[in-house]
């Protein structure tokens, strides 16, 4: 399927690999920085997170 998130449906019975982190906790009072802090931190787990899925079949 094209689309402009290049999402991808997998074969029936294809292989994948599903990665959780730990939850991460955001309080409702954080100052704008401290917010900033919290959304580079989440943007980092993520990235990492995808790139072990992404190596993950990779020996």
């Amino acid at each position: 399927m094209k689309s402009w998130d290049a999402f991808i449906i997998p074969y029936p019975f294809s292989n994948g690999v599903f990665i959780c982190g730990d939850p991460i906790a955001v309080s409702p009072d954080l100052t704008p920085e401290e917010l900033e802090d919290k959304r580079l931190c989440l943007e980092k787990i993520l990235t990492d997170i995808n790139e072990r899925a992404d190596n993950y079949w990779v020996q």
